[in-house]
């Protein structure tokens, strides 16, 4: 990234959190406000996830991955917290990854390694941990930028929740600090069932993070290009308190005939982001040193839980934002509907002040498009106001854009960037430039009994007034469905 950009950047969160500070902006002022706010956080599953996690008095803002320095709490009190799993079957379970039975004659996979991989198993369970397979301290101390006092404790008692169990022929360490964290790595001699065991972690961590009200499974990635396969998982669970949850990560990766897993875990108030592969990373580049196995490569993720939406028909779709140059933005949220308790209830945006309900509109309904990589990063925002007709939808529109021309702030300056027409369709497009330092390019379109906004905050100069007029022509074009 360049210096120029995070110069830009740090402008604009530096903006944004003057204008979350509490700056009274009635009216309109609100509006933008909550513009601001949903432009900047990342949102998953309907809900608007904070770019700002809180405990104790530590904030971190924008943690670029998981692997972020956990937040200080209290000392865990005991340590009879779940870590096995759950008898209580879940809820609901990640889409299923098929497992292959190792044997081929659907016998159980075989943790010990006794049926040999050709890396130092001869066959008769001779596979065994190296020394030295396991991440050190320093992985840990270097950097870290909230002087974390690491030290390592015994490994089999974790108060994680949901860390599995690992077999006998297991090796452990474990570090915590004075403020409830704790760092869990294992490396578990798998032989030929390596595959199978590492669909069976999978499994069980699943299970145990979707068994009841106190747990919460967040994110379940597929990881390639780090070992021979893995998975990036994200969950909460006890120990828990009103105010916080304790929060774990899971790096699991098979490489050859090992199962290397680390757990990251805090107590903390909020998290809600991607989890990052640097623990995976980390875990193989040990074990590559020291045995015959595949060091990593290039880490590539894919979302396995919660499964994509994809397109949804009468909104824009991933190709259109790719077409318009936002090719990290390739992942919508679920559609929320303004009777939903994080929907809509007007536009959101300064200069979009009008309100489609006191206009008729029967239903206002929202969409966000992110990168699922980067946690409070850019987000471009869709609404759609259907009204019972197409004259009140055409009405609509025309009050809608003689508003949105206009700065309703003294400090800002308006740029009308253009129209665009088609069979059935008419849109419009401009550009503010905020006396707060942000600056955005807007759009709206009517078609038949809709009316459809499309918003984007720039961080630098990665969408041109062109492009949102594209944006707004496909969105025009896609309210039939």
């Amino acid at each position: 990234m360049s210096d120029s950009h995070d110069d830009s950047l740090s402008r604009r969160l530096s903006s944004l959190e003057s204008d979350l500070a509490g700056i009274s902006l009635p009216g309109p002022g609100a509006a933008r406000r909550r513009a601001a706010q949903r432009t900047r956080h990342q949102v998953t599953g309907g809900v608007l996830a904070g770019v700002v996690a809180v405990a104790l008095g530590v904030v971190a803002v924008n943690p670029p991955a998981f692997v972020a320095s956990p937040q200080p709490a209290e000392s865990p009190t005991g340590t009879d917290s779940p870590t096995a799993v759950p008898s209580t079957p879940p809820p609901s379970t990640p889409p299923a990854v098929p497992t292959p039975d190792p044997t081929g004659d659907g016998e159980s996979p075989d943790p010990g390694g006794a049926n040999g991989d050709g890396n130092g198993d001869d066959g008769t369970g001779s596979l065994a941990v190296p020394p030295g397979a396991l991440i050190g301290i320093d992985f840990l101390l270097d950097p870290n930028p909230a002087d974390l006092d690491w030290a390592e404790v015994p490994a089999d008692d974790t108060w994680l929740p949901c860390v599995p169990d690992f077999a006998d022929t297991a090796a452990g360490v474990s570090y915590e600090t004075s403020v409830q964290s704790r760092f869990d790595h294992w490396v578990e001699p798998a032989g030929t069932g390596a595959e199978a065991r590492l669909e069976q972690l999978r499994d069980e961590i699943t299970d145990c993070a979707q068994s009841g009200d106190d747990y919460y499974l967040s994110d379940v990635w597929r990881l390639t290009g780090v070992g021979d396969e893995g998975y990036l998982m994200v969950w909460n669970g006890p120990p828990r308190t009103e105010e916080s949850a304790t929060y774990v990560s899971a790096s699991i990766v098979r490489a050859d005939g090992f199962i290397s897993a680390a757990f990251r875990g805090w107590d903390g108030q909020e998290y809600i982001g991607p989890p990052g592969a640097e623990d995976a990373i980390e875990a193989v580049s040990t074990l590559c040193a020291v045995s015959d196995v595949d060091c990593p490569g290039t880490p590539e993720r894919e979302q396995v839980y919660p499964e994509p939406v994809g397109d949804v028909d009468g909104w824009l779709f991933i190709e259109d934002l790719a077409e318009a140059g936002l090719t990290a933005l390739t992942q919508g949220s679920d559609v929320q509907e303004g009777g939903d308790a994080a929907g809509p209830t007007d536009y959101g945006f300064i200069n979009l002040p009008v309100d489609p309900f006191a206009d008729g509109a029967t239903s206002l309904q929202q969409r966000f498009y992110s990168d699922p990589l980067e946690t409070g990063g850019a987000v471009l925002d869709q609404l759609r106001a259907t009204f019972p007709d197409a004259a009140s939808a055409r009405a609509h529109y025309d009050t809608l854009v003689a508003a949105a021309g206009q700065p309703v702030q003294s400090t800002d300056a308006v740029e009308d960037t253009g129209t665009v027409s088609g069979d059935g369709y008419d849109g419009a497009t401009w550009r503010l430039t905020g006396g707060d330092g942000l600056e955005w390019l807007y759009g709206a379109a009517v078609s038949g009994d809709v009316v459809t906004v499309v918003y984007y905050g720039l961080l630098d100069d990665e969408l041109s007034p062109e492009q949102m007029r594209g944006l707004v022509e496909h969105a025009a074009q896609r309210i039939g469905g």
